[in-house]
């Protein structure tokens, strides 16, 4: 009987690719490879005591109808270790400005003329930490913490580095980690500057399991960072709100907001 497969040459493609994937073992040298290729990332990201980059991010979400859709948006990033940060985000159904400037978190909604404060003098990992244990979910802010490295692997099983990739046109060092609840990709700019160029985590036990990706581009530090506030100046119509209220701070619309069906 023939095949039905309607793309014969994608299928030979795909068949070889698992073959490659599956004929590759993963030795407990490639384990150590890529764990020690994450540490000097983690290492280098702590040395940069001020950061910028620009972003774009997409997270899945799969329908009770099982349709999976992928949400956009795009930002920036500004830090300096060890308590201030500058985030901008912006998407379908947000546009966002956060800023922590070691006294107090500022969350400024433009698109809904709110803005949410919540005071609390730390760190940047303190605020974290302070975000998590409240529920709010920031996908990608493991990458802002102090010691990347203890952070990401703390449930890691298993490790592998893949091979070299490139990303955007920049020579990566591919690597991909495996936990209990989710498996996480990422690719390492190769060379003297070791950051982050993409970042995918897959949840293993969500059906159609939905990716989050974050890649980031424009890397700079120290001296090439340009100058940025760490306080948000709030337009006087923008109301306050608690923070719960601010619409899509985890990048995903409430289900009334996507589009109907036509």
């Amino acid at each position: 009987m023939s095949s039905t497969f309607p793309f014969p040459r994608l299928k030979r493609i795909l068949l070889y690719a698992s073959l490659a994937v599956s004929l590759a073992p993963p030795t407990s040298a490639w384990a150590d490879d890529a764990k020690a290729l994450l540490k000097t990332m983690s290492d280098f990201l702590a040395a940069q005591k001020t950061i910028s980059f620009t972003y774009q991010s997409s997270l899945e979400a799969v329908t009770p109808d099982f349709e999976k859709l992928q949400f956009v948006s795009s930002g920036t990033a500004n830090l300096t270790r060890p308590d201030k940060l500058r985030v901008t985000r912006t998407g379908g159904f947000a546009d966002l400005d956060v800023s922590f400037d070691g006294s107090s978190l500022t969350v400024h909604g433009k698109n809904l003329d709110a803005y949410a404060k919540i005071d609390g003098k730390g760190s940047l990992d303190e605020l974290i930490d302070r975000l998590m244990t409240a529920g709010v979910e920031a996908p990608g802010a493991d990458l802002l913490s102090s010691n990347v490295y203890d952070v990401l692997m703390s449930d890691v099983t298993e490790a592998k580095h893949i091979s070299s990739a490139f990303v955007d046109g920049v020579e990566c060092e591919y690597l991909a980690f495996r936990t209990p609840d989710i498996d996480w990709q990422i690719w390492i700019q190769s060379g003297p500057q070791p950051i982050p160029r993409r970042y995918v985590i897959t949840s293993k036990h969500v059906v159609q399991a939905p990716q989050y990706m974050l890649e980031i581009s424009d890397f700079k530090s120290g001296a090439d960072v340009a100058a940025v506030s760490y306080t948000i100046e709030v337009p006087a119509s923008a109301k306050t709100v608690d923070l719960s209220e601010m619409q899509s701070l985890d990048e995903l619309p409430e289900a009334a907001a996507v589009g109907e069906v036509k």
